[in-house]
């Protein structure tokens, strides 16, 4: 009987091994991974289904994993990707994305992105009536950008998971306004804006190496909570930090310098507790070896509050 049973499936395995070709299966071509290339001043024949001569036209043919490469030129777009893709330009000086073209009067963003998993590297965005880059979706990656001559936001975060890394912004309004999670925002410089970067019900996002100067506040934490934010140069804004109903965040050894005559290197409001300051450079410390007392206020009453840095630095981080 097993002998029957062992011959049957012998059987059908040379059977089954017959049926299927041995040959390479073949890739669906929505599977296959491509690049896609876009220049604005090409010769009519260098265009293609591979060769565009605008983003938009690039990302509208592209599947998720492809590539947009774009090569150096002013593109009077606005960009939208609802795909995973990777959006990169030759040379971020001179591969300039440029919304002073947009028709109409009303708010407007450059960048829109609405799928995850996207990666927007090496461009020049710039003259947007209203967000440089807005993000709507989960891990994404934005890196290696220059975003200036923007009204009101250089780049809003949504969503999950983020990489914001080595960007240069300069706009009047907000550099980085988030209320993702779970995402690090590090290596920018962000001056001359009202507030450098913001976070607004945001939780347990990391703020390392980042220069903010010349802002009215540096850094800005609303209703937000667990956040870390170490070796920032925090310098020369109006506030470096204001606080608000922002609860067991970590700030570790940054630099806070230059805040002015009539500027705080912390404002402290609305019930912040449980904050934690380790090892940060005061440029006010008169005394270093001693803690630094953060002085604030307790919510919404004129009544004192305050914070401690046990152990600041005794001069600034190299940042």
């Amino acid at each position: 009987m097993k002998k029957n049973k062992l011959l049957a499936l012998s059987l059908f395995l040379l059977i089954t091994i017959n049926t299927y070709p041995t040959s390479e299966k073949t890739v669906p071509q929505s599977l296959t991974i491509k690049t896609l290339y876009v220049d604005d001043d090409a010769p009519p024949e260098w265009y293609d289904e591979t060769h565009f001569k605008t983003i938009m036209d690039a990302v509208n043919s592209s599947d998720d994993g492809d590539t947009v490469f774009v090569y150096n030129g002013t593109y009077y777009e606005r960009i939208i990707i609802n795909r995973s893709i990777i959006l990169a330009g030759e040379n971020k000086y001179s591969t300039i994305i440029d919304g002073s073209n947009i028709p109409g009067d009303e708010l407007v963003d450059g960048l829109l992105i609405y799928a995850g998993y996207i990666t927007v590297n090496s461009f020049t965005i710039q003259n947007v009536n209203n967000t440089g880059i807005s993000v709507s979706s989960h891990h994404n990656n934005i890196s290696n950008n220059i975003i200036k001559n923007i009204s009101s936001f250089g780049i809003i975060l949504d969503g999950t998971g983020h990489t914001i890394y080595n960007n240069l912004i300069i706009v009047d309004g907000t550099g980085i306004n988030s209320d993702a999670d779970d995402s690090t925002i590090t290596g920018n410089t962000i001056t001359g804006s009202f507030e450098g970067i913001s976070l607004d019900e945001a939780y347990r996002n990391t703020i390392t190496w980042n220069n903010i100067q010349g802002c009215i506040r540096g850094i800005v934490l609303f209703e937000s909570h667990n956040n870390i934010i170490k070796r920032n140069n925090i310098a020369h804004n109006t506030d470096n930090i204001f606080l608000g109903l922002s609860w067991r965040n970590k700030f570790y050894e940054n630099n806070f310098i230059d805040c002015g005559s009539i500027g705080k290197h912390v404002v402290l409001k609305g019930y912040s507790f449980f904050n934690k300051w380790r090892g940060n450079y005061w440029d006010n410390q008169i005394i270093h070896f001693l803690p630094k007392i953060i002085l604030g206020r307790f919510g919404i009453l004129p009544f004192p509050w305050f914070n401690i840095d046990w152990h600041p630095a005794r001069k600034p981080y190299d940042i």
